[in-house]
């Protein structure tokens, strides 16, 4: 195997890396990719740089190289040339765990927007008596909520059918948008305090922004929602 690999999630600290390679060229990328599971120590592979991230600093991103690295047969995950279909439903499985993840988030952060307007006050009254602030609020309710039943279909579309990938696009797409600005509805509504390393809700918003660039940015969703419309 030969390449790079430059934003590996985990990557430097995994001991196995699911790899996608071209094994033959003639038939291109959706002819002839094929999976193979490479373990750390393989001669001729090896994880280089480590890249700092503004966000979800929990989770390193590194560079793989792949330098006439040897892999055995039995290193191949399922058939040769299997790959490319292997990719595509890991991908659906992939968006929707993620979205969940999602929701997960922005159910928190209602949950703080919301104890934080009832408990701070301005002008003599909790700051969630002001329109401006309710009703910022209620946009970031009616999101979760929507997102929420996004991530419910795309999931009950894997278990049901196979090929999800446009339900899991629409899920990917709305729903990580949805997260930044509900992040930044938040990081709002706390003001000041929102921009604070010492409040969650900063490090939320850090993290947030990554969503709709992992796992195929925004606007591969769209494209591939297009595709399945046949446009």
């Amino acid at each position: 195997l030969n390449g790079v690999k430059t934003f590996s999630s985990n990557g430097p600290v995994a001991d196995l890396a699911v790899t996608f390679a071209l094994t033959d060229p003639e038939k291109g990328y959706y002819g002839d990719v094929t999976t193979f599971l490479v373990e750390k120590g393989t001669p001729g592979f090896r994880s280089s740089k480590k890249w700092d991230k503004m966000g979800l600093r929990t989770s390193p991103i590194g560079e793989l190289v792949y330098e006439d690295a040897y892999v055995p047969a039995s290193a191949v995950l399922g058939k040769v040339g299997a790959g490319s279909t292997q990719f595509t439903h890991s991908m659906d499985w992939e968006r929707a765990c993620l979205v969940a993840c999602h929701v997960g988030t922005m159910e928190r952060l209602l949950e703080k927007a919301i104890e934080y307007a009832r408990t701070r006050k301005q002008f003599g009254q909790p700051i969630g008596k002001f329109q401006a602030i309710s009703h910022r609020i209620a946009d970031m309710k009616v999101q979760l909520e929507a997102a929420r039943l996004l991530t419910y279909k795309a999931a009950w579309e894997l278990d049901r059918v196979r090929t999800v990938s446009m339900d899991a696009s629409i899920a990917k797409l709305f729903v990580s948008e949805a997260l930044v600005q509900t992040a930044l509805d938040t990081v709002q509504i706390f003001g000041g305090y929102g921009f604070m390393t010492e409040y969650e809700v900063e490090r939320a918003l850090r993290d947030a922004v990554a969503s709709t660039i992992y796992s195929g940015t925004s606007e591969m969703q769209r494209n591939i929602i297009a595709r399945w419309l046949g446009l």
